[in-house]
């Protein structure tokens, strides 16, 4: 076998491998304790259930507050950078949401107030653990903050 057809062989199953997008779907938890603050209120937990089916990107949440307030979450759409509808902690709103890798979702929320932008880049290279980090623009000021969960 000559060079250039031995190369393209050893390629083909790199290039598959590459190209592999960790499915996501399961329920996920917040692991407070590895989470980063910052000047954000640190919640008492939250739990998260996704349906992944690349494109399509479906999750719902709920997120317990130490005044032990509930608030859920949803989102029912896909990973292709259109605006859709979305329900939030902040309320309900629209958000982008978009692949920027085979690791990597990139999403902006705004809510239908104007009150609240949210950026965040949710990155899982294991399909274990996800990481989660968020920029908030509100009425109460500018807030970042990193979240990590684990997967159950």
């Amino acid at each position: 076998m000559n060079a250039g057809k031995w190369f393209i062989c050893a390629a083909i199953p790199l290039l598959l491998w590459a190209a592999v997008v960790p499915n996501l779907s399961g329920t996920w938890k917040l692991n407070v304790e590895k989470s980063r603050w910052g000047k954000k209120e640190k919640p008492v937990g939250e739990i998260v259930k996704i349906q992944h089916d690349e494109p399509t990107w479906k999750y719902s949440g709920t997120v317990t507050l130490p005044n032990s307030e509930e608030k859920t979450y949803s989102y029912d759409g896909a990973l292709d950078g259109k605006e859709r509808p979305v329900t939030t902690a902040y309320g309900p709103g629209k958000i982008t949401m978009k692949r920027t890798n085979r690791f990597t979702i990139d999403s902006v929320f705004r809510s239908d107030d104007g009150r609240f932008t949210e950026t965040a880049s949710t990155n899982s290279t294991d399909g274990k653990t996800m990481t989660r980090r968020v920029q908030l623009k509100s009425p109460a000021g500018d807030v970042s903050w990193v979240e990590v969960y684990d997967r159950q």
